[in-house]
Formats: C-alpha cells, sequence, structure tokens
C-alpha cells in the first residue's frame, strides 16, 4: 500500500491497576493464563478494566497521545442502563450525530483503501463505540436512521445497516455493549476487500447491471476475502474477532460457501449470527432480475436455507428486527402511509409515524400511531412502493 508518513505514536506500559477510562490500549504486554484477550481498542468504561484483570492482564501497552474527551465519555458513549430503552424521541437526534460521525469517518477509511492508502483504525473505533451505545440506549432508532438512508455507495450502506442489525440482535439478546465492540468493527469492515474491486461488484445495488454480468462477477467476488484479510494484517491493529468477520461472513454450516467451503458447525454464535445479517441485508438490497425483496420476502428465503444457517438465530434475528423493520415505509388498510419506527412487544404492530394519505396523494400532518394499542383498529396492509419517493421516509425522520 501507499501511504503517507504517519506520526508515530507514543506507547506507554501501564500496570492493569492504573488504567483509567479513556485510554487507548495498543498492547498486552504482560499477562498469565491462557485465555486470549483482544488487544487493540478504547476504555471506553471500568468493567473493561475488571474484565482485563479477570483475564489474567497485568500490564498493557497505552498509547498516550489518544484520549477520549470527557465530553463524549459522558454523552455520546453513556448507556444509561444496558437494557432499559431511552424512549426513541430522545434519542432520535443523538443517534443523528452519532450516525452522522461515524459515515464521515467511514467513508473517510474507505476512501483510503480505495486509494491503497493507510487509514487509522483508532477513529472507527471511536465511532463504533457511540454507534454501539446509541443503538443499546434504543436499538430502533438507530437502526430506524440507516433503513432510511439512501445510500449512492452501496458498500456505506450495507456496511451501516448490518451493523445496525447486529447491535439491536446482541441488544436483544442481552450480550453486554462492551463484549461486541470488535464484533461490529468486522460488521462495518466485512467487506473492504470489495473496494479494490470492479464497480458492478462495489454497487450490486444498481439496476442498469446485466444478469450475464452478475453471473460472471460470482467467479470473481470470492477473492475479496483474501484482500480484506490482506488489507486488515497491512493496516494493523485489528482485533481477532474484526478479523474473522472479515474472514468468514461468506461461510455456511453445510459447507456450501467460502472460502474454506467447510461445514462450520463449530462456527461461534456472534459469526452464526453475522452470516445471517450479511445475507438478509443482501436480499433486501441487491435486485434479482430488476427486483428487490421486502423484509418479510427475505425472510421467507432465510427460513428455507436452514441447511446454510443456524437456523434458531434466523428467528431471533426476525423477531430482534420486527416483521416491519425500523425505517421501513408501510401502507396501512386506512391507504395512509407512514415510518415504521419501532417494536412495543409485537413484531406485527409496530409505533408508526404517519405521513403521508396515498388515497388523496398529499402528505399528512405528522402524527404517530401505536398499533399494539388495544382500541387501535388500524393495521399493516403492505409494504409502501418507494419507487416514485425514494428519500420519503428520509426526509421525515
Amino acid at each position: 500500500m501507499k501511504g503517507k508518513p504517519l506520526q508515530m505514536p507514543t506507547f506507554v506500559k501501564c500496570p492493569i491497576t492504573h488504567l483509567t477510562v479513556g485510554q487507548y490500549v495498543a498492547d498486552i504486554s504482560q499477562q498469565v493464563g491462557r485465555i486470549k484477550v483482544s488487544t487493540a481498542g478504547w476504555i471506553s468504561n471500568k468493567s473493561i478494566i475488571s474484565e482485563l484483570a479477570a483475564k489474567g492482564v497485568v500490564e498493557v501497552i497505552v498509547d498516550v497521545e489518544k484520549q477520549l474527551s470527557d465530553t463524549l465519555k459522558a454523552t455520546q458513549l453513556s448507556v444509561k442502563s444496558e437494557f432499559q430503552d431511552v424512549p426513541f424521541e430522545d434519542e432520535l437526534p443523538r443517534a443523528k450525530k452519532v450516525v452522522n460521525k461515524l459515515l464521515t469517518d467511514l467513508q473517510n477509511a474507505f476512501s483510503q483503501i480505495r486509494d491503497k492508502d493507510i487509514f487509522d483504525l483508532s477513529h472507527l473505533h471511536l465511532a463504533t463505540m457511540a454507534f454501539i451505545a446509541s443503538a443499546y440506549r434504543n436499538p430502533s432508532a438507530i437502526l430506524c436512521i440507516v433503513r432510511a438512508t439512501q445510500f449512492d455507495d452501496y458498500q456505506l450502506g450495507h456496511a451501516v445497516r448490518t451493523a445496525a442489525y447486529y447491535c439491536k440482535t446482541f441488544r436483544v439478546m442481552q450480550w453486554p455493549s462492551e463484549s461486541i465492540q470488535n464484533w461490529v468493527v468486522g460488521a462495518f469492515l466485512h467487506d473492504i476487500g470489495k473496494l479494490h474491486m470492479k464497480q458492478s461488484i462495489q454497487q450490486p445495488h444498481l439496476l442498469d447491471i446485466s444478469e450475464s454480468t452478475r453471473e460472471k462477477d460470482n467467479f470473481i467476488v470470492p477473492a475479496h476475502i483474501e484482500e480484506g484479510v490482506s488489507i486488515a494484517k497491512e493496516t494493523g491493529g485489528f482485533a481477532e474477532e474484526t478479523i474473522e468477520v472479515i474472514q468468514m461472513h461468506h461461510e455456511r454450516l453445510d459447507g456450501s460457501g467460502y472460502p474454506t467451503g467447510q461445514g462450520l458447525t463449530d462456527i461461534n454464535d456472534a459469526m452464526r449470527i453475522f452470516t445471517i445479517i450479511d445475507e438478509l441485508d443482501r436480499l433486501m438490497h441487491v435486485p434479482v432480475k430488476g427486483k428487490y425483496l421486502n423484509a418479510i420476502a427475505a425472510y421467507q428465503k432465510l427460513l428455507k436455507m436452514e441447511k446454510e444457517f443456524d437456523f434458531e438465530f434466523i428467528q431471533q434475528i426476525i423477531k430482534s428486527i420486527g416483521i416491519y423493520p425500523p425505517g421501513s415505509l408501510v401502507i396501512l388498510k386506512s391507504r395512509r402511509v407512514g415510518i415504521v419506527l419501532g417494536n412495543h412487544g409485537s413484531t406485527v404492530k409496530p409505533d408508526i409515524k404517519l405521513i403521508y394519505d396515498d388515497r388523496l396523494s398529499q402528505h399528512i400532518n405528522v402524527t404517530t400511531l401505536s398499533l399494539s394499542k388495544t382500541k387501535e383498529t388500524d393495521e399493516i396492509a403492505d409494504f409502501y412502493d418507494t419507487s416514485m419517493f425514494p428519500d420519503l421516509a428520509e426526509r421525515y425522520l
């Protein structure tokens, strides 16, 4: 890779007893026991320090030039109560700021990778921490934003959507937020190998790509795994979990995947979940014969792939995301159109922001309707065809 000279960071050894929240650990310098610990990462809360100590870490190497600001530690990175929702309307403005910052950092990283330049992974780690914190405060808010956003760059959209699905699934399954950092970074970067490939592979969502071109691309695409791992190793600082997502997201339980093509019956839960999420987002955003699938059609296809994917996790992901995922545009039997905001105990009766009357072909005063309320008689008829107004949901969030 070509690259500009990077300023050498200042590394110092730090006993685990002196480690504080806000520091950046570059490596483990002394450890007892056999439990492997992911090395590079931010210390976002005291529980991470306790976890390192419990795993036998005695001393770490800290990059003293990297520090989380007190403001960021106190606001964006805070998780008020690990599994207790902050109201959607309270989290939405914060989630927008988090997503905007994340997209800036991720877009910069992708641009540098496309230019075969070196990118700073620490910026992405920091943005990921804020992304996870927002998703754990209210997982529907951040998912609503990324699903409603229209992305010109498929790679950018696919990365943030899969990461948002990943966070929501982890949140519903009550995985501690500090345990998922490196997996979520992996979601953001899992397809970086494609950034060195031709446009029809980088942007498969485009309708003007012929079926013959797509068929030819299928023979080339597997090379993105090796290329992605190569980029990760050359960049440095990638945790084992992050590299695992890059390397294994196309493996399948029955051995029909790649690059190894082996039946990975011993694959860990985090990877079982991500292989499903990756395929789910592809089904909804890469057209087949000029048509995109809605969430229900994509779920139906996944449920028929139980040999390739863990069936219990398919069901768990559907339950976590909802039959009508946040950010979807739906039309009710009353012909009113709205944006799905989130699910409160019902995957088929979500909260909806009403924005448009399809019968009158006009916008209406924005109101929020909770379909799960017992006195509410209106219900969802179908997903709304957004071909005429592709950015309709995005404009109203």
